[in-house]
């Protein structure tokens, strides 16, 4: 027996007992059919729109991230763009912090002791170093120490004053008072600079 006879048989076999079940029969094995069919046709539909939704929910939370983004660009930007600014003070600062407070001084016609400490990196992560400087004046007159003072607070370096110990030297009915000083200044540079 061949193939197509083979099936020819099974087909032939098949209708005979097709058509021997009651009609009622039929029609629930056709309804029954039509039931699985519809099932498998939710399941994959499920399927599809699980998916579906999922790929939106993914979509959603791209969109909610690039909004974020967007809104948080300008002061991204901003913050960059200080950041850069002081990173260029820092560069462009004169690396002779000593040289300049010295100098100063002298144009104001008295003599300084600059020391220089040794320089810390400061704790973030900007590549700046931080150093102690401690200037100290002695015997100078009253209003030289504050001028002196205004020039150091106008420097472009960035300098910051930490301590400032001022003490009377010449007798209180003196017309020109002296002045004994000490100031402790911070100065920042850049890691790679070599300020002193």
């Amino acid at each position: 027996m061949n193939k197509p006879e083979f099936l020819d048989n099974i087909s032939h076999s098949v209708q005979e007992s097709w058509n021997e079940l009651p009609a009622q029969k039929r029609i629930l094995f056709l309804v029954g059919g039509f039931v699985v069919v519809i099932l498998i046709v939710f399941t994959v539909f499920n399927t599809i729109n699980k998916r579906i939704e999922k790929q939106i929910d993914e979509t959603d939370k791209y969109r909610e991230a690039l909004d974020c983004i967007a809104e948080n660009q300008y002061v991204y930007q901003l913050n960059r763009a200080q950041k850069e600014a002081m990173r260029q003070r820092l560069l462009n600062a004169d690396a002779k912090v000593v040289s300049k407070l010295t100098s100063m001084a002298s144009n104001l016609g008295f003599d300084v002791t600059v020391t220089p400490k040794d320089p810390h990196k400061t704790s973030d992560d900007s590549g700046t170093e931080e150093q102690e400087i401690e200037v100290t004046l002695k015997n100078v007159d009253y209003a030289k120490v504050l001028e002196y003072l205004i020039e150091i607070h106008k420097l472009d370096t960035p300098i910051f004053m930490r301590h400032l110990n001022m003490s009377r030297t010449s007798a209180l009915t003196s017309n020109d008072t002296k002045m004994t000083v000490s100031i402790t200044l911070m100065s920042y540079r850049l890691k790679e600079q070599n300020a002193t």
